[in-house]
């Protein structure tokens, strides 16, 4: 009843915004990097600004989301912040980077499935090359072994929210989710999407009983994948935020462009 009843909302949301009057805005020059790594396999890069227009605006709920970017800040510095430092002083570099690893080749569902609902069969055939490769030899994902293998390689990696922009969706209002961090109408169903694909998350929602994962397990497992991409998440918002005379706006930007370069790889 309640994903029933936020889903109703956001539709709601997405109708009355595009009654309205959009806002657009410029977007100026704001680091190397962008926020909106909120899903597992979103890989970003100064690359994915490269010959990317300035993207038009539609921020109808900004006053709602300035309050709930500025909350957002507070998680960030009292909160997440600590955590991320502890982790990097406890867990050397080289660990960590295989904990990434080994989460990323867990996401390798979500990549799969949205390659194949998009059509792009010759990339999921890649994404399945990865999985077996970096799990066998590469120890269950602890290791990218694949990023040495010709053809497998830079692979861009898809999510729901990619699959419904081509599938000619548009992107409707933007929105900041609390502790998410910025996204938009589209990428929200997509990202709920994503969720359900996944089949870790299998249990929360229900599809697979307690006999096969325990509790304990499950909110390890999700605990450790959340605190693994802590480190770069701040990094590139600290970057945003210290160049930005406006963060809200220079986050914004950011994410819209990050995604529109996104939906025409």
């Amino acid at each position: 009843m309640k994903i029933f009843i936020s889903i109703v909302l956001l539709i709601c949301l997405w109708v009355d915004a595009s009654q309205g009057k959009q806002a657009s805005s410029k977007s100026r020059s704001v680091g190397p990097r962008p926020v909106g790594d909120r899903t597992p396999s979103r890989s970003i890069s100064e690359s994915d600004f490269a010959d990317v227009p300035v993207q038009k605006v539609n921020d109808p709920f900004e006053r709602v989301n300035r309050t709930i970017f500025h909350f957002n800040d507070k998680v960030t510095t009292y909160a997440l912040r600590p955590i991320s430092r502890g982790y990097v002083l406890l867990i050397p570099r080289p660990v960590r980077n295989s904990i990434s690893n080994f989460f990323d080749n867990l996401d390798f569902p979500v990549r799969f499935v949205n390659c194949v609902l998009q059509g792009r069969f010759v990339r999921s055939s890649q994404e399945v090359g990865k999985f077996v490769i970096n799990s066998t030899v590469g120890i269950g994902g602890l290791f990218r072994v694949s990023d040495h293998v010709n053809g497998l390689t830079n692979v861009p990696p898809e999510d729901f929210g990619l699959t419904l922009g081509r599938w000619g969706f548009s992107s409707g209002p933007y929105l900041v989710a609390p502790v998410l961090g910025p996204s938009d109408i589209r990428d929200t169903f997509g990202l709920a999407g994503d969720y359900v694909i996944n089949p870790l998350n299998w249990y929360t929602i229900g599809i697979i009983g307690c006999k096969y994962i325990s509790n304990a397990a499950n909110f390890a497992l999700g605990g450790s994948r959340f605190v693994s991409r802590l480190p770069k998440l701040i990094d590139t918002y600290d970057q945003l935020k210290a160049s930005a005379i406006d963060p809200y706006i220079a986050v914004r930007n950011a994410y819209l462009s990050y995604r529109a370069a996104q939906l025409k790889k």
